[in-house]
């Protein structure tokens, strides 16, 4: 089947897609290829340097030292000594490597390249370190802007047996599909990213990530061909994170299967202008899938929706799904009906025909609250959802499920969580769900009572005082608030709400004593008290006691992000940064 998007678009979106997901540059200008994926350097492993005698490795290591201090220059003449003094040690290839890096990280990439050039001429069988040179002379020529010798070099790494398998030929062999993609010759790509995905599976699962969603991309999407994917899933060792064995035949799998779908799910997506592209997308697919399966009901569905989404006829759709039902009703398939009912969120009169199959009394409780949200979410039929509610059997269910019921219905009727937490076999707890609901609306009216009730129960009496407290100083009850916080008795907590409770009446000198309490006695939060103290003095336009604090907080707490916030405000006021000895 042959392409069916607009080549350039398509292509541009893989190359797009992959380099964003490899950390690379997308413009090819001048002025834009510095590598900007953090490619790992190349390192001496432990085996290595325990094959090096002791001057060698005292030598390599301050080497090595500077290198990774960035001073590139003298890290150069480091490498440089060490292979004039060891001009047999085993690690020369690497000492050689190291030089040629160090050049080209100083953009001598020219120098560099003759550099790894040695490398690549005396030890092309030290697979390490020549396919690093060769990895990194094409590196060089792409960040000189020379793409060709670039890809010259990424496609001979790309071609070595033994050079391809090492970690860096994950990047140079998908920089080499980028450029393929982006100049026509998409089935190329496609070749080198199956490449990178099963050689660097476990090596460098990032690289192998990205060209597997590329791979899947292009033979679900750009050139749907499904023997090419299920080859490619069996060659991969399935699409996901974690490669596992394919199952013996996978044309059969439902494993296999339920990826595609998953995949087409996924890859569907078409600009409102390729509306033919999209129909043949979809005809594909739903083609592909004809026949198999007919039992299972999720691949059914998904084919039954492909189709329509090809041929845009609502009807034929219903009759899929009508049809698949009835062939495999079972009696009291109640989770089913429900499903069926959310399948057709869109077609109301349909819904309630599946609707009037139902029979709650034989219903598990979590078929009927399944419902009862389709009804809410799905179909917003909210008085339906109420009257499905109605139909829950609360006694049968553990305070826990009362509770995840209720945390659900915050959003969607008040009277229905009071309902809910009104039957919890635990009083308390069902009192403490109600008070928590309340104050997350802020409900000082109906919250207030709730709290004063709980108050007197010793396992939720601190929770319950300080939302009273909250709920208190929300609706501008200060005087009240503080009283109820000081009850609470749960600081640092209860100390910010009397602070800003005091700051609220214009009692700035209590305000600032609580905020002082917290500063001396919670360690933790003293950057912030000190902070607020000085917003404090701010906001009641004392500018010198405003200044004074500003520079406590930078004296005391100087590397904290309160000191940065502090260094602002002061700079902004145009005052010399000093130390704090007037603050106090």
């Amino acid at each position: 089947m042959r392409d069916l998007g607009p080549a350039r678009v398509v292509r541009l979106r893989e190359v797009a897609v992959l380099m964003a997901t490899l950390g690379l540059p997308g413009a090819a200008s001048a002025g834009q290829r510095e590598w900007q994926g953090q490619v790992q350097e190349i390192q001496l492993s432990n085996e290595e340097l325990q094959k090096l005698d002791t001057f060698e490795a005292h030598t390599m290591a301050k080497a090595d030292k500077v290198f990774v201090a960035k001073d590139y220059k003298r890290a150069a003449a480091e490498y440089d000594s060490f292979i004039l003094e060891f001009p047999r040690s085993k690690a020369i290839p690497y000492a050689l490597l190291r030089k040629a890096r160090c050049l080209q990280l100083q953009a001598k990439r020219n120098e560099a390249i003759k550099g790894y050039a040695e490398v690549l001429d005396y030890y092309p069988n030290a697979p390490k370190y020549a396919a690093a040179a060769l990895f990194y002379t094409g590196l060089s020529h792409w960040e000189n802007g020379d793409d060709e010798k670039a890809m010259q070099a990424w496609s001979r790494m790309a071609e070595d047996k033994g050079y391809s398998k090492q970690p860096l030929a994950a990047w140079a062999v998908s920089r080499l599909a980028d450029h393929l993609a982006a100049n026509d010759h998409p089935d190329k790509a496609m070749a080198y990213r199956q490449q990178v995905a099963a050689d660097f599976r476990r090596s460098n699962p990032e690289a192998a990530n990205s060209a597997i969603a590329q791979v899947v991309y292009y033979c679900v999407h750009t050139k749907p061909d499904e023997p090419a994917l299920r080859a490619f899933y069996e060659k991969v060792r399935t699409f996901g994170p974690a490669p596992r064995k394919a199952d013996d035949r996978t044309e059969e799998s439902r494993a296999y299967w339920a990826a595609v779908r998953d995949a087409v799910h996924r890859n569907g997506q078409f600009p409102e202008d390729q509306g033919e592209l999209r129909r043949r997308y979809y005809s594909y697919w739903a083609g592909v899938m004809a026949g198999k399966f007919p039992d299972w009901d999720d691949f059914q569905i998904d084919m039954a929706h492909f189709q329509r989404l090809a041929d845009k006829d609502t009807a034929k759709w219903m009759q899929r799904l009508d049809a698949q039902f009835d062939r495999y009703e079972k009696p009291d398939d109640y989770g089913r009906i429900v499903r069926w009912i959310r399948l057709y969120r869109d077609q109301k009169p349909k819904a309630m025909l599946y609707y009037n199959k139902l029979k709650f009394e034989k219903m598990a409780n979590g078929h009927i609250r399944e419902l009862m949200g389709a009804f809410f979410d799905e179909l917003r039929d909210p008085e339906m959802a109420r009257n499905t509610f109605a139909k829950l059997r609360l006694d049968d269910m553990r305070d826990d499920e009362k509770a995840g019921l209720a945390r659900y219905l915050w959003p969607k009727d008040a009277a229905l969580v009071k309902d809910v937490c009104m039957t919890f076999q635990d009083k308390e707890l069902g009192q403490a769900e109600l008070l928590r609901f309340y104050h997350s609306k802020k409900d000082a009216a109906n919250g207030v009572p709730v709290a004063d009730g709980l108050a007197q129960a010793p396992r939720f009496a601190k929770e319950a005082l300080f939302k009273k407290a909250q709920l208190l100083q929300w609706s501008g009850k200060f005087a009240e608030a503080i009283a109820a916080y000081q009850q609470a008795d749960n600081p640092p907590d209860n100390l910010w709400g009397i602070a800003e409770c005091f700051a609220k009446t214009g009692k700035l000198d209590q305000a600032v004593a609580q905020l002082r309490e917290v500063e001396n006695f919670f360690k933790d939060h003293a950057p912030e008290a000190a902070m607020r103290i000085a917003r404090l003095y701010n906001d009641a336009g004392k500018d010198k006691l405003y200044i004074a604090a500003l520079r406590s907080v930078l004296k005391k707490y100087p590397e904290s992000g309160q000191s940065s916030e502090a260094h602002q405000h002061l700079e902004r006021l145009g005052i010399k940064i000093g130390g704090g000895v007037d603050a106090e």
